[in-house]
């Protein structure tokens, strides 16, 4: 089988396709992603072939909507008026994609097109060149982002096609049973993802890079890991560093913060002796040594947490998406949602009081810790790929 896998232009939305088709390639498939920007760089640095479906102006609607969200409050927008913007942009982002997506498909003999939720190119290019469409999940279940699919009509038109359905023909489901997805209400929201679902262990890849020898095991003080962005723009533009630095400088712990590289105007001077900063470090890795994690809301980081049985503090700063991740984590009791726009104002108490409870009362990590033993019974990619393949009817 040849599986040709696409994503929007982030690296975050790539780095949960890369064990499907690093599995892919073990299991002696063929195996190449059809991107543009930051993601053609990150299945590079992955070690798979890649296609450039697009130049680097593919990614320019989705950097807007970064922009927009470390410039703006996501979260106050209500509902109504924010999903005519949002499917917009990856919309846009669909429109610049698809045709270099379904010639990529074409050129290249795939057998399959693998793709996000909301890369809606990846749907419309099966369809385009008549191909399997397989949907990946990177998280909680997400459908098939159908309001950003109305974009790409006019796409559509030019190759005489229907716009298709938004289903896929498969699911690759991450979602273990006790985590209730949140509701979806609205366009695209109700119906099925696909004809067949397949469920699949979420497993942690967050690239590579050398660990600090002094991360790797624990320390003498409760460690607690803080992540805050998607990218390092964002990082740089978090609004909520001190308040995080201060409200756990007198809990007797160890504060990580990963920056990606930025600099973070929020913490200028001298860093208390709590506070350790460091550049890359795979999120997976540094949780092993971690009692808790602060974070974004990212799903990224929501479902690395799950699977190292770590509590987690949600900050959201990215949009309705992280509330609701915030939500998951928080109603199956492995961590704590700090919406400050919605309830519980965000100060350096809140934050203290929020990491204390983490840390000192179990059920949190008992919860969590039954979330990534259940994470662990699911089957691994190796094994969901072999029931992807014979869905699929290939032979290798």
């Amino acid at each position: 089988m040849r599986y040709l896998f696409t994503t929007i232009p982030g690296t975050s939305h790539t780095l949960p396709l890369v064990p499907l088709a690093h599995a892919a390639l073990a299991a002696g498939h063929e195996v190449a992603f059809a991107a543009s920007g930051p993601a053609l760089r990150a299945a590079n640095a992955a070690g798979l072939q890649t296609i450039a479906a697009a130049g680097d102006e593919a990614a320019e609607p989705y950097e807007e909507l970064i922009a927009k969200v470390t410039t703006s409050d996501l979260r106050r927008v209500p509902g109504p008026k924010i999903l005519p913007y949002v499917s917009g942009i990856f919309g846009e982002v669909g429109a610049r994609l698809v045709e270099g997506v379904a010639e990529a498909a074409r050129t290249w003999r795939a057998d399959a097109v693998v793709f996000p939720p909301n890369h809606v190119a990846g749907l419309l290019a099966a369809r385009m060149t008549g191909l399997p469409a397989v949907l990946h999940g990177i998280g909680t279940p997400r459908p098939v982002f159908a309001p950003a699919l109305a974009y790409l009509e006019p796409v559509a038109a030019r190759s005489a096609s229907d716009l298709p359905a938004p289903v896929a023909d498969v699911e690759i489901d991450l979602n273990p049973a006790s985590l209730t997805a949140p509701s979806l209400g609205g366009p695209g929201g109700g119906g099925p993802a696909a004809a067949h679902r397949l469920p699949m262990r979420y497993t942690s890849y967050n690239g590579g890079a050398e660990i600090p020898p002094g991360l790797l095991g624990r320390g003498e003080r409760p460690r607690v890991a803080v992540t805050l962005a998607p990218s390092p723009r964002c990082t740089a533009r978090a609004p909520c560093l001190r308040e995080i630095v201060d409200g756990s400088a007198d809990l007797g712990i160890e504060l990580v913060i990963t920056t990606g590289g930025a600099e973070l105007p929020a913490l200028t001077g001298s860093l208390p002796p709590h506070v350790t900063c460091v550049d890359w470090v795979p999120l997976r890795t540094l949780l092993a040594s971690c009692d808790a994690i602060v974070h974004h809301g990212g799903m990224g980081s929501t479902f690395t947490a799950f699977d190292a049985g770590v509590p987690q503090l949600a900050i959201p700063l990215t949009g309705p998406e992280s509330v609701s991740n915030g939500r998951v984590a928080a109603d199956r009791g492995t961590g704590i949602v700090l919406d400050p726009p919605l309830s519980v104002p965000l100060t350096a108490a809140t934050v203290k009081s929020s990491l204390h409870e983490l840390l000192s009362n179990p059920a949190h990590r008992t919860a969590a810790a039954e979330v990534a033993a259940e994470m662990r019974e699911m089957p691994a990619p190796a094994a969901t790929l072999v029931q992807l393949n014979a869905l699929l009817g290939g032979t290798a």
